[in-house]
């Protein structure tokens, strides 16, 4: 399995990389800045000048149903 699994598409994120030519991935938690690099640049034949991480949690869902809230 790749360390990358697939490319950000929203409209944030869009902006940005016509703006500032960036562009985002959703890649895999236990992979270091130097993984990505190498797999960016073998991917799609580019040198990569830096790379930012972030690590961020989903969101919960809620659903209401006739017995109570369920989390």
């Amino acid at each position: 399995m790749g360390i990358i699994i697939k490319p950000l598409v929203t409209e944030k994120m869009n902006k940005i990389s016509e703006k500032f030519n960036r562009f985002g991935f959703i890649v895999s938690p236990d992979a270091n800045k130097l993984e990505i690099k190498k797999e960016v640049e073998s991917l799609y034949n580019i040198t990569v000048e830096n790379v930012n991480t972030i690590k961020y949690s989903g969101k919960n869902k809620t659903r209401y149903t006739k017995a109570g809230i369920i989390k």
